[in-house]
């Protein structure tokens, strides 16, 4: 814009008339002319600068032909002299005149080499980060649903868990939220459970469906029926198969059940796991009011049951079923049942 509107003759005739006329009076001419002096500076600057640099690609120029004149052999003797300072002089004006193009050239380098570096490193940058390990979430395409809900490792029970019916208890202490889905074979088999002859199996199957109405009013819970169709002959193969296909968390208590699961790597929340988690453990020493029930496996053991349910056995105290005395904690063991205390009467 500058070199258009403000040529040289232009600048110099306005810097030299303008204050001279009346339209110096006007703001504008002012600002005018700030803008005339301004472009007048930048020029100046910019030919003093090309100058600078032309000289400097001359000294360059002449400094190398100097030194490369001194191959010259000096048998001519001073015309040796005059040659190489001609060489000299020659080769400064050629690098005064070649400057444009030695810098067009030194810019189309720069650039070259900077696009190459700056490729360089994003490629090694794109080619790390394509190394790290990524989280692949469960389903590669869209998340089936039940109803308006998205299945993501949902919880699925087990009839075991249903009628065993702390999972409401659980769910109600917090340590188990989100979808949980019950399974349509999962009912019939329970509606199975409620019509036995057996009066207690039928009680255990009503208290089940007690259970599954309780835990649709758990706040942090959301049950939801699967009424699919699922591949598989046994109860137990069609849960894996569910929790296969959805990703999802098996809730039981049946050991074999656990195991199934465990090999087929379906994660399972066992409510006995859980519950044997939580007990309180009694260490070598302590001292426990029991009361002997039972006999043991050895004739000379006494078996008792903590509040919780954790069996002690206590040495000879075969005799003492149906009393109640303190006893001292030998040892713990960890069975697939639960947690065992061995102890022995105190004195």
């Amino acid at each position: 814009m500058g070199k258009t509107l403000f040529s040289p003759p232009l600048l110099l005739a306005t810097c030299y008339l303008l204050p001279t006329t009346n339209l110096w009076q006007n703001t504008n001419a002012k600002v005018y002319l700030a803008l005339i002096y301004s472009t007048l500076a930048e020029g100046f600057i910019f030919v003093r600068l090309q100058l600078v640099l032309r000289l400097i690609l001359a000294f360059l120029f002449a400094t190398a032909a100097a030194i490369f004149s001194q191959l010259i052999p000096p048998f001519l003797g001073e015309a040796s002299f005059m040659i190489r300072v001609l060489l000299t002089l020659a080769s400064g004006g050629i690098g005064f005149l070649l400057f444009p193009q030695v810098a067009r050239s030194v810019r189309v380098i720069t650039l070259t080499t900077f696009n190459f570096v700056v490729h360089r490193v994003s490629s090694e940058v794109s080619s790390q980060i394509s190394r790290f390990p990524r989280f692949n979430p469960p389903f590669s395409g869209a998340l089936p649903q039940v109803g308006s809900l998205a299945l993501t490792r949902p919880l699925i029970l087990d009839t075991s868990a249903i009628i065993d019916g702390r999972i409401l208890d659980i769910a109600k202490t917090g340590f188990i939220s989100g979808l949980a889905l019950l399974p349509n074979f999962v009912l019939t088999e329970l509606q199975q459970v409620a019509d036995s002859v057996d009066s207690l199996k039928r009680a255990r199957g009503r208290r089940g469906f007690e259970i599954v109405e309780e835990l649709k009013k758990v706040k942090q819970v959301k049950m939801e029926v699967w009424d699919k169709e699922q591949n598989g002959k046994l109860v137990d193969e069609k849960l894996i198969n569910l929790a296969k296909s959805l990703h999802g968390r098996i809730v039981t208590t049946d050991y074999n059940l656990n195991r199934l699961a465990s090999v087929s790597n379906i994660s399972v929340l066992n409510v006995n796991d859980l519950a044997n988690a939580v007990k309180t453990m009694s260490l070598p020493g302590e001292s426990l009011e029991i009361k002997i029930v039972h006999l043991g496996k050895d004739s000379s053991q006494g078996v008792g049951y903590l509040p919780d349910g954790t069996m002690v056995v206590v040495s000879e105290a075969a005799d003492k079923i149906g009393q109640t005395f303190e006893v001292e904690v030998t040892k713990n063991i960890q069975t697939p049942a639960g947690r065992m205390v061995f102890a022995k009467e105190l004195d």
